[in-house]
């Protein structure tokens, strides 16, 4: 038989532990908006290089959507500057409430 303090530790945890599972998988979530932030800027550093280089953005496109097919792409140019921007849902979760998508741009001087 249980007594009165055990009872009461299980109905405390019982309460607490709803709240231990959305701040667990809140920084789980923020753990994987770091990693996708880190690769897709990565990704749009060499998408860039390509394009300054001359590589037509539907090659540079494709290649992008073979690495991550999640993302979008697009491309802005300014005079001499080329620019990639990457943007990806971050997915269900606490945090896509805050941070509904993780975006990248890169930019470079056009090399040609």
């Amino acid at each position: 038989m249980l007594s009165r303090s055990e009872g009461s530790v299980t109905a405390e945890l019982a309460m607490v532990l709803p709240a231990i599972m959305v701040v667990v998988s809140f920084v789980l979530q923020a753990l994987v908006a770091v990693g996708l932030q880190l690769s897709n800027a990565s990704l749009a550093r060499q998408a860039v290089r390509d394009l300054s280089r001359g590589t037509d953005f539907s090659v540079v496109e494709n290649f992008l959507a073979q690495a991550n097919s999640s993302a979008h792409a697009s491309e802005v140019r300014q005079g001499e500057i080329v620019c990639v921007h990457i943007s990806q849902e971050l997915g269900p979760g606490p945090l896509a409430l805050v941070i509904p998508e993780v975006r990248v741009k890169e930019c470079a001087q056009n090399a040609q």
